[in-house]
């Protein structure tokens, strides 16, 4: 990659196929931030790996056909490409069957990724993407060379470790976690008895955070900066499922804090976008800038 040649957002770690009950995706938080964030317009990439098997061409031809580079999705000749069977609860809750070990859990780095990263706006990494030491170690090597680092916490039952969590969690500039894993981070640092706020804030401290950010499935979104909170409810809609909500969520929220848009303008854009992906089926959902800005009406 040139000097002159700037991204504005890089993801590291998986891309799967989502086996929904209504049919096969394709996934992976990255993926699904990557995908949101160049619908919005942004010029994302994604560095990730797929299998040399026909899943994984096939994976890629379809990354492509949603308008997303594949300049940096590598081909792992001896681990397959990943399948998450997914079952849909009576709330739109998703619960995974995540297979072990995949393409991605082997990514390799060289000049060009690190050349990625280096002339990249922002740099989003998350939990389920370090859980072979490969790609941990891969990805821990990169965050130097990030200028801002983003952590998305996004666990995933029987796929991280405590040890994991607290090392990512350190290194960024903003962290993004759900109100579970605000919970357990927390108690983790003795903390837990804590209201929900003071968690944040002793978070913010504890690590010098540009701010942290809470998504709250329906309650909406919290987000904490320079001694401030920012509150954003939720519109109600009609759940499909919440698979990729949380991404397109922090994908939205990255596209307005690089325009430098005052943060309620991030959390509010970033809570219309994360519900209406949630009404919808599967983590990329087709969404027209036309639907988002009819959200917006709603919450002005």
């Amino acid at each position: 990659m040139s000097s002159d040649q700037q991204v504005d957002l890089v993801c590291f770690g998986e891309l799967l196929w989502d086996n929904l009950p209504s049919g096969k995706v394709a996934g992976g938080a990255p993926f699904n931030i990557v995908n949101r964030a160049t619908a919005l317009g942004l010029h994302a990439e994604v560095v990730a790996s797929v299998g040399a098997d026909n899943l994984g061409q096939e994976l890629l031809e379809l990354v492509k056909s949603k308008g997303n580079s594949t300049a940096y999705i590598q081909n792992h000749n001896e681990l397959p490409t990943s399948v998450v069977n997914i079952l849909v609860g009576d709330g739109g809750e998703p619960h995974y069957d995540i297979v072990y070990p995949v393409a991605w859990d082997d990514v390799k780095i060289d000049e060009e990724v690190i050349s990625l990263v280096k002339h990249s706006r922002s740099f989003v990494y998350s939990s389920l993407g370090l859980r072979d030491k490969r790609s941990r170690e891969a990805l821990f090597s990169l965050l130097p060379h990030a200028s801002l680092k983003i952590c998305d916490v996004n666990l995933r039952d029987g796929h991280y470790s405590k040890e994991t969590i607290l090392r990512m969690v350190e290194h960024a500039d903003i962290l993004r976690m759900n109100e579970t894993e605000l919970e357990m981070i927390a108690q983790w640092l003795d903390i837990g008895d804590l209201e929900r706020r003071n968690q944040m804030a002793h978070l913010q401290k504890k690590y010098n955070y540009k701010l942290v950010i809470a998504t709250l499935g329906g309650e909406g979104a919290v987000c904490y900066a320079e001694d401030q909170w920012y509150v954003q409810p939720v519109i109600k809609v009609k759940v499909q499922d919440t698979v990729g909500a949380g991404d397109a969520f922090l994908a939205s929220f990255i596209f307005k804090y690089l325009s430098d848009a005052p943060l309620e303008t991030c959390l509010k854009y970033a809570c219309a976008v994360g519900g209406l992906t949630a009404s919808k089926n599967g983590g990329t959902p087709h969404i027209s800038h036309e639907e988002i800005d009819k959200m917006m009406t709603v919450y002005n």
